[in-house]
């Protein structure tokens, strides 16, 4: 009967723990419940030997982030490493949690140590930099996410995980004060959020012009007929003229919304060009370069005096998807209304350390033409909008196949609207605040924490050998 209710419970654990991690990250929004999530998986883990401990946890996050969307390689990629390092970090816990083995105060900060290194560290060498981090699921909660701005994303990783860590201390042992620091912390963190959030302007601004539509893909972007792509491209125009009649200073389009050849990409330049020129606005546009090798996904800025384009191209091809397109290596500004703007595209924001590039030279505005895939729209435009907390810009990313979206450098959103809809909007959009301590110092306290694992790993294997010597 003992065996059995043990049984019960463990699975009851693993059930409760993933259900929550499915509705709070990834492409869940119930944003709570990521603090809960970890909570039952650690309360079990004093009471059931390591291996099933091991089991319990990697089961639990494992089952959690099968809400991605993009079927088996999404499993493997964003399920199975995180779910192992969830694992490990549990084990670290059980380990710390044990009396006598370090300072009772010291304990509830090994779990969110162990994870918070995973993160970092993973997010240095992932194809896909931090997509699928648990810090996304906080983005929301704006006064939290202010953190990101001394810390990047590795600040909320942290907090995120200390909550439910010393709150499963504190049950273990049945003391309420080992609850205190994390909780002691956490207020911090949030009252910092929200004085930071209560001297933030909202008022005026840059009139910012988008345009998205879903109709027509993907064919205008794998196109090599000149026609098609002339037609697209004045359709685009006449959507550019629209925003400028209503005020738009700058104008941002989506990623790969026309595909040009070498033949056709003169007569599309031009006819873009000239309506920058003939409605006095700046014009970000996402191009295909096809019929060359490697294929080139680029942005083009064309000014409002008629000037010459300015070109950026996409540093962070999606891995698989545009494995035949070059990578570009250069970051792109433009003078616009507002102050100093810069351009990227669409997954080039998946990656922090190339977006504070932008906010080390005090970028105000980023302009994002981009690509989304329907169901992933929502949190890639919120890692969109955690690069201009932790960089200190405003940020006018449209989407096909997503959403238009202006969020300001504090994460508000603007305005947002479904590509599906066809929207066509001028958004009135603030500076942003510039240079950030984050876009300064950049990834500091990512490697505090993998500081912290190495002592921590250091002084186990330490009394491990004393004990030994004992023996």
């Amino acid at each position: 009967m003992r065996r059995r209710m043990r049984l019960s419970l463990g699975i009851l654990a693993t059930a409760i723990s993933a259900a929550a991690f499915y509705a709070s990250t990834g492409l869940g929004t119930f944003w709570p419940l990521a603090y809960v999530a970890p909570l039952p998986v650690l309360i079990m883990s004093s009471e059931r030997s390591w291996p099933v401990t091991a089991l319990i946890a990697f089961t639990a996050f494992f089952l959690g982030s099968l809400n991605t969307p993009y079927g088996l390689p999404g499993w493997v990629l964003f399920g199975f490493p995180p779910a192992v390092a969830f694992a490990v970090a549990t084990l670290a816990f059980r380990v710390a949690a044990r009396r006598g083995r370090m300072p009772t105060w010291l304990a509830s900060f090994v779990f969110p140590a162990v994870l918070t290194a995973y993160e970092f560290l993973f997010a240095l060498i992932s194809p896909n930099g931090t997509l699928w981090s648990l810090a996304y699921s906080q983005a929301d909660f704006l006064p939290l996410l202010q953190l990101v701005s001394l810390t990047g994303l590795w600040g909320v990783v942290f907090v995120l995980s200390l909550v439910p860590s010393a709150a499963a201390l504190a049950w273990q042992r049945r003391s309420v004060s080992l609850f205190v620091p994390a909780l002691a912390i956490t207020l911090a963190v949030i009252g910092y959020g929200g004085v930071r959030l209560r001297d933030a302007s909202g008022s005026g601004g840059v009139r910012v012009g988008l345009a998205a539509t879903d109709r027509g893909l993907p064919d205008a972007a794998i196109t090599t007929d000149t026609s098609i792509a002339v037609v697209t491209a004045e359709a685009y125009a006449a959507r550019v003229a629209h925003l400028a009649a209503q005020g738009a200073e700058v104008v941002v389009l989506p990623e790969k919304m026309v595909g040009v050849t070498p033949e056709s990409a003169g007569p599309v330049m031009d006819v873009l060009g000239e309506s920058a020129r003939a409605a006095g606005v700046s014009v970000i546009a996402g191009f295909s370069r096809n019929a060359v090798q490697p294929r080139r996904n680029v942005a083009l800025v064309f000014p409002s005096d008629g000037g010459p384009t300015v070109e950026y191209e996409k540093r962070h091809p999606v891995p698989f998807i545009e494995r035949d397109y070059a990578s570009g290596n250069t970051r792109t500004f433009f003078a616009g209304p507002g102050g100093l703007w810069g351009v990227a595209i669409c997954k080039d924001l998946d990656f922090p350390d190339w977006l504070r590039g932008y906010g080390q030279r005090d970028v105000r505005f980023l302009a994002v033409p981009a690509w989304d895939f329907v169901d992933d729209a929502r949190l890639h435009s919120r890692m969109a909008v955690v690069r201009g907390v932790e960089n200190g810009f405003t940020i006018a990313r449209s989407a096909q196949g997503g959403f238009v979206t202006v969020s300001d450098s504090y994460g508000r959103i603007v305005d947002e609207r479904s590509s599906a809809t066809d929207p066509v909007i001028v958004v009135a959009a603030p500076p942003g605040t510039g240079r950030t301590f984050y876009a300064r110092f950049g990834d500091w306290f990512g490697w505090m924490n993998v500081l912290m694992v190495c002592a921590l790993m250091i002084g186990a294997i330490a009394r491990t050998g004393r004990t030994r010597s004992a023996a």
